[in-house]
This record gives C-alpha cells, sequence and structure tokens, in this order.
C-alpha cells in the first residue's frame, strides 16, 4: 500500500476521534483559538480551522493529508497539563526509539537542503526570512534559524554551507519535550514540510 492510501486511513481514523474531542478544555495547552464555530492552528504561520469535520486554510490554499494528520496527532496527544521543556534542544535521532526512522528523516529533509542550497546560502537565508523564519546568532553555523511548526512545537534549522575542507550540512533540533505533543512519524513531516516549503521559488 502506498503512503497516499496509509495516510488516508490513518487521517480517517484521528478525524473519527477528536470530532467528540472537547478544545475547549485543551485550547490553551495547544495554542489554538476559538474563532466563530472553528478552532484555528497556526501552522508554519498559516492559518488552518477546524470545524468539527474537516481542516481548511483560511486563505483558501490545500491543507494536505500529511498536514492534516499532524495537526489531528497534535490534538489527540494534548497533554492535561502544559510538558514543560528543559530548554534543550535534540536531534531526531535523541527521540527514543527515533532509529528506525532517521534514515528517512535525513534523506527527506537535511540531505535535500545540502544538495539544493549547498553553494547557495544567501539563497537559503533569504528563503528561511520570507517564510518567517527568525534568524539566531551562532558561531556554530553559517545560518541559525527557529520556525514554528505548532505553538509548542518550535523547530531550529542550523545549516553550514559547502567549504574547501567539507560539504555543506544541515541539522535539525527540536526542544526535548516535542514528543509529549506529536509522535515520530508526524515530526518528521514537520520537517519533510518546512524542507518542500524552503526549495520552492528556491
Amino acid at each position: 500500500m502506498d503512503d497516499s492510501k496509509i495516510f488516508d486511513q490513518k487521517y480517517t481514523e484521528y478525524l473519527s476521534q477528536i470530532k467528540d474531542f472537547d478544545f475547549s478544555k485543551k485550547a490553551e495547552v495547544l495554542g489554538i483559538q476559538k474563532r466563530n464555530q472553528s478552532y484555528i492552528f497556526e501552522f508554519f504561520n498559516r492559518q488552518i480551522a477546524f470545524d468539527g469535520n474537516d481542516f481548511t486554510d483560511i486563505e483558501g490554499r490545500e491543507v494536505t493529508i500529511a498536514v492534516k494528520m499532524v495537526l489531528c496527532r497534535y490534538v489527540l496527544m494534548c497533554p492535561q497539563k502544559i510538558s514543560k521543556s528543559s530548554n534543550k534542544l535534540v536531534t531526531f535521532r535523541e527521540f527514543s526509539n527515533a532509529g528506525p526512522l532517521y534514515s528517512s528523516f535525513s534523506a527527506n529533509t537535511g540531505k535535500i537542503i545540502e544538495t539544493m542550497f549547498s553553494g547557495r546560502l544567501e539563497a537559503l537565508t533569504s528563503r528561511c526570512a520570507k517564510l518567517g523564519g527568525t534568524i539566531m546568532e551562532t558561531n556554530s553555523y553559517d545560518l541559525c534559524v527557529r520556525f514554528r511548526a505548532l505553538h509548542r512545537i518550535p523547530i531550529i534549522l542550523n545549516f553550514n554551507d559547502t567549504d574547501e575542507r567539507m560539504p555543506a550540512k544541515t541539522v535539525f533540533l527540536y526542544h526535548d519535550n516535542a514528543e509529549t505533543f506529536l509522535d515520530l512519524e508526524c515530526l518528521t513531516l514537520t520537517c519533510t514540510y518546512l524542507t518542500g516549503m524552503l526549495l520552492q521559488n528556491k
């Protein structure tokens, strides 16, 4: 079975579970806002509404099944109380049981960025800024950018451009409590989505 059919099945299952979810009790934890009869999620600066039946983009853009899956899991995994982060940043590989997914995570995110933006640091910096990323100061990388996938899921993109000694290198970092709010599959999807946005109009 291909990924699209798997995603369709999972989304149908997740959607049936969140239709009875009491959003009012978890809105603060999730960082979502009620507007009329819908709840609004901020996903990489996109406003996506859930009206009790489906997710729609406020500006009318398509919301893919993968994004809908992420939003569903964000709701379903919502803890009773806000899970505090120690502010420690970790790579995807450092999450428990991430090993089997790491190869595909790397292939669909960091390696693509390294290939497409090697020798093009200025272009990557410009693209990150256009997507609403916050450029951060660092002495360890040529570029450090903070994105917010969801209210509780910030993502740090670190990038070193190629030079005469080393090839380009990309490192994604999450807060250490990220897997409290999303499972590993959905954490992978957040970075895959971000990578896709960076490649648009590259």
